[in-house]
């Protein structure tokens, strides 16, 4: 069994709403993402550039942690 740390749960908020752009008629989606880990917001245009900056997210945290696991390789030994 390892003894690496699990993973933090990353936590996110979306808020989704209507908006009409001026003049046009054409109605579209606005979207909130807060990440509580982080505490950063953005706004973004469309449901799919929400999740694509959850996704980024998630892969920079799991990036992280693997980068904290420790090795389990032995001390270096050199022959002279």
């Amino acid at each position: 069994m390892s003894s690496q740390q699990p993973l933090s749960d990353q936590v996110f908020i979306l808020r989704f709403w209507r908006e009409t752009a001026s003049g046009s008629g054409d109605d579209g989606w606005r979207v909130l993402v807060r990440n509580i880990n982080t505490r950063r917001r953005d706004v973004v245009d469309d449901v799919q550039r929400a999740f694509a900056i959850v996704t980024a997210n998630l892969n920079v945290a799991a990036e992280a942690h693997q980068e904290q696991a420790p090795w389990d390789v032995g001390p270096s030994t050199s022959e002279k």
